[in-house]
This record gives structure tokens, sequence and C-alpha cells, in this order.
């Protein structure tokens, strides 16, 4: 009798894991329809593609890998249609035995007439996650054509679109699928592959080597100075006009004065309301722009922020202004780790602080502050900490 619960057990466990896996399958196949294509005049054109890395050969037996050369031709086919300007192969540099996978994908490439500059090689791609999140987080690309078998561009497609890394208008181009007893056995495992992507994505799973900042498009590439001094995704102005004190719509803006002490100067936030006392910002190297960072907290009035400018340090702690009980007060104390930013959070598109789901509460985009810094993001409640001039 123990024997027969035994075996149902294991039944009902067997259907279960079919099941999740057959769920997963087909959301991750339904996700992809109308992204992924397998005729190259359904492509549009844009910039990027991102070919997902192999060896040439199989991990088993050293036998010719029956989906290296497939992918060689899809990303060449695209290059030479017109459908991409330039082409970043993502995969393991020291796969196998040390076989270089991006290397090896970027000679077959060359050697079919793809210009050698209009290739880059990123090396860390140890995983299809790792491909896909680096792509946006290190090399700042935010719309690509995805570039690999069907299967393995509908699970890529769902990453990029599942880790919160603000893609646009991603598409992916189907490289022939080979029909060999290998290939089956890869594409059972992908049914295995989907269930544990779902898990990565909940488990916020993060790249197993991330780095520094290096963004390869060109709208990212801002001037070193700008890069220290700003951020990607605000709306910085000299001026702001909005309700800042709950009585009405001012403007404001920053004022330099000389530094009688020294070089630098001392900047001050100013209104039109010439009720408002100005607020003695420190000393800067130049005027910091404004940020308009509407009404996080849902009072009533509008937050400022602003970001220092200053000589020395890539690190700049994101300062936020309220005016709360008749005067300026901070948001959040910028004296927390999480308001401290990094060239990595700046150009990353993402705003440094927004409105929660959870009410009274403000979520802080940050980064952290390691070798391999990655993005993170918490929620914290507004201190209205008193500013000391």
């Amino acid at each position: 009798m123990k024997k027969k619960y035994i075996l149902w057990a294991l039944a009902i466990l067997a259907l279960l894991s079919i099941a999740l896996m057959l769920i997963c399958h087909h959301i991750v196949t339904s996700n992809a329809e109308g992204k992924a294509f397998s005729e190259i005049d359904s492509i549009k054109p844009t910039k990027w593609g991102l070919l997902l890395g192999t060896t040439p050969q199989s991990r088993t037996g050293n036998q010719q890998n029956m989906f290296f050369k497939p992918r060689i031709d899809a990303a060449e086919q695209l290059y030479k249609a017109g459908k991409v300007e330039c082409i970043l192969i993502s995969g393991d540099e020291k796969s196998l035995d040390g076989v270089n996978e991006p290397q090896c994908m970027k000679d077959s490439l060359v050697a079919r007439g793809v210009p050698a500059d209009r290739i880059y090689l990123d090396g860390k791609g140890f995983r299809t996650l790792d491909s896909v999140v680096r792509a946006v987080k290190k090399y700042g690309i935010h719309s690509f054509i995805i570039i690999s078998q069907r299967f393995h561009n509908e699970r890529a497609l769902y990453l990029a679109e599942h880790l919160d890394l603000n893609v646009e208008n991603l598409q992916a181009y189907n490289a022939e699928s080979p029909d060999t007893g290998w290939a089956v056995i890869t594409y059972a495992r992908e049914y295995l592959a989907r269930v544990k992507m779902f898990w990565d994505i909940i488990t916020d799973k993060q790249p197993i080597e991330l780095g520094i900042f290096e963004p390869l498009d060109d709208k990212n590439k801002r001037k070193p100075w700008l890069a220290v001094n700003s951020v990607l995704a605000h709306e910085e102005k000299d001026t702001i006009v909005g309700n800042f004190t709950g009585k009405g719509v001012d403007t404001l803006f920053v004022v330099e004065k000389d530094n009688t002490d020294g070089d630098g100067k001392i900047c001050y936030l100013e209104s039109s309301n010439k009720s408002l006392k100005p607020l003695n910002l420190g000393l800067h190297s130049g005027a910091p722009l404004l940020v308009n960072e509407g009404d996080l907290d849902g009072n009533g009035t509008i937050e400022v922020g602003y970001l220092p400018v200053w000589w020395t340090s890539q690190w700049r702690p994101y300062q936020v202004l309220t005016f709360k009980n008749g005067k300026w007060c901070y948001f959040i104390n910028p004296e927390h780790e999480y308001m401290d930013t990094g060239e990595l959070i700046r150009a990353s598109g993402k705003e440094i602080v927004e409105p929660s789901i959870k009410k009274g509460w403000i979520k802080v985009n940050y980064e952290t502050q390691e070798v391999n810094a990655i993005i993170k993001d918490t929620i914290v409640k507004p201190d209205y900490s008193p500013i000391d001039n």
C-alpha cells in the first residue's frame, strides 16, 4: 500500500512538472509573437544587433556545432541587408577548453566581409541573462535585434522585457534551426531552461560580472564632464516652474555668487516669489541644473532635485528639496548611501527618485558601491531632514 502511495505521488509530481514546463513554454512563445522573425524583410532597421554566442565545436565529442554557422549566416544577412549598423557579440570568452566564443564569431563575420570596426565583443556573456542585461546596463544599448535560433530568441526577448531594463522596440531574427539528434536534445532542455528563467526573474538574478558602464551607443556617449554632473533620465533646466510651497505657482532658479575665500561659486536657490528667502546650496564649480520632481509624496507641493557640481570625484549625492512648515528641507537626507550616485546609475536612463506604489514611500534607484557595481532600488520614507548651511 505504501509503495502505491509513493507511485501516485511520483506520478502527480511528474504531471505537475510537465504542466509547469508547458505553461512556461507557452508564456515565452506567446510573448515573442510579432517580435521574432524568420524572414529578413519583416525586420525593421535599427542600429544594433545582439549576436548570442556559441562555439564552433559542440560541447560533446568535439564535433561541429550545428548552431554556430546559422547564427553567423543570420548576422551576416542582417548587416548586408542594412538592418543593423553594428553587432555586439556576447558570449563566454573562455568556453569549453578556453575557446573565445565572441572572437570566433567575429573572425567568421570578418571573413565574410563584415567590417571589423562594426563588431564589438562582450566576453562576459556567460548566460543569456548576462548577455541581455550587460547589453543594456554595461553598454547602454536599449534597442536591438537579438540574433540566435528561434527557441533562444524567444527566451532572450522575454528576459530583456521582464528584467526592468528599460528596453524598447526589441526584435529578434531567427537563425536556421538544425534538426540533428544533438539539436533535438537542446530543444528538449529548453523547456527546463524556461522554467529556470522565471525563477531567475523572480529572484532578481544578476549577471555574474557587470563592471563599469561603457556606453557604445553614441546617444549615451556624453562629454565626460556632463556625464559626471548630469543624470540622463532627468529633464534638467536652469529654471523650473511649479507649486513648490502649496500657495501658488512660482519660478525657481540658481544664482551664482563669487567665493571670496577661493575658487568656485556660492550657489543660491532663488525664486520669483520674493517671500521665499534664497537657500544657500553651498560651494559648486558651476550652477547646478534643477529638476522638477513632481509631487513625490502626494501632499500637493512639488519637490526639487539637483546634482551638485564639483571638481573632484565621480560620486554625487543627489539632493531632493521640499518646502515644509515655511522653509526648505531635504526630502530625503542626501547622506544616505543610496542617494550617492555614480556614473552607472546617472547614465542608466533611470530616475534617481520616483513615487512608489506603496503610499507614503518613495522608490530610490541607486548604484551599489562595489567593484562590480549593479543598479538596485529600494523604497524609503521621506525624512524631511533640516538643511544645515
